[in-house]
Order: structure tokens, then sequence, then C-alpha cells
């Protein structure tokens, strides 16, 4: 998760929910699975699962553990997972790919 305007992430707060996201879902990163150091999780990042420019919550069921490069290399992107289970709740059948004049059409 970066540090971005409107993410009332920090002091305290941060470190509590770091802490409870750590002991409910493991001190590893949810990406890579890399472990962190026991009891140190100064090298952890909390990182939306589901984008903060897709759904503006950083509540703790929507954060997650991350190494810093991975958390960098998700960026706001949406995990594969969530992406494919909103296609199949679309319908739809094909991925819809943007063409170069700007129309869409399906894969």
């Amino acid at each position: 998760m970066s540090r971005r305007k409107g993410c009332p992430l920090t002091g305290q707060t941060r470190r509590t929910i770091l802490a409870y996201v750590a002991q409910r879902d493991g001190a590893h990163c949810h990406y890579c699975r890399t472990p962190f150091p026991p009891g140190d999780l100064s090298s952890a990042t909390l990182d939306h699962y589901i984008p903060w420019s897709v759904w503006r919550m950083s509540r703790p069921r929507n954060l997650v553990l991350a190494c810093a490069p991975c958390n960098e290399r998700k960026a706001d992107a949406l995990p594969l997972t969530l992406a494919w289970l909103l296609l199949a709740l679309d319908g739809a059948s094909s991925p819809v790919v943007a063409r170069h004049d700007g129309f869409q059409t399906a894969a």
C-alpha cells in the first residue's frame, strides 16, 4: 500500500492493523509467501487487496501483508482471482480487449 493522500493508515493505527493482519493471515507476504522475521514486521507493508483506487476502504478485511517488491508489482491491479470472478459474474465468455481506435471487442 502506498502512502497516498486520503489513505488514513499512519502511526499507531497502522501498527495495530499490521499486527492484526499478521496474526490473522500469518507473518508472510500474501503474494510470494516469503516469511517476515519473527516479531519484526518492519519490512512488511499493508496492501489493499482490492485497490484503493477501486474501493476506498482501509479496513482489515481489505488489507493483506506484502513485501515491498510484491506490493509495488501489484500496484493498483485487481488480483487475478477477483478479476476472473467478476468476469464470471458478468457472464462474459471471453475478455474484452480495447482496440487502438478506442472501441472494445471480445477477444
